[in-house]
């Protein structure tokens, strides 16, 4: 009887556990837009404290070109706001069964994590 009460509580340990998962940790990380080429490559950056930044990287025969933008990010519920010079973008997000980040209002193309 005792095992069984150590078993109903851990099955109840395990299932708060993966309820309360929060979404926003997943985030975290550097995403590579699956587009990428050799000569061209798109990156968000999701940082912990909810900084992060977009690089944006061209090479051509004169050399590379990057622009890198600060942004700030928040999570709530499955939608992701990101804000860049002081405009918000809201999308929601989901992850592809093979992990892969889909933001469907922000990109059309679905980002690989690094």
């Amino acid at each position: 009887m005792k095992s069984r009460i150590h078993l109903f509580l851990l099955v109840i340990l395990c299932a708060l556990q993966f309820s309360c998962k929060d979404s926003s940790n997943a985030l975290i990380g550097e995403w590579l837009r699956h587009d990428f080429k050799a000569n061209s490559e798109y990156k968000l950056t999701f940082e912990e404290n909810n900084t992060g930044y977009i690089v944006d990287q061209q090479t051509t025969g004169q050399g590379v070109i990057s622009n890198i933008i600060s942004i700030d990010w928040k999570v709530n519920k499955d939608k992701l706001t990101i804000t860049q010079n002081d405009k918000d973008i809201v999308t929601t997000f989901e992850f592809t069964s093979n992990g892969n980040l889909l933001l469907v209002d922000f990109s059309a193309f679905d980002f690989i994590k690094q």
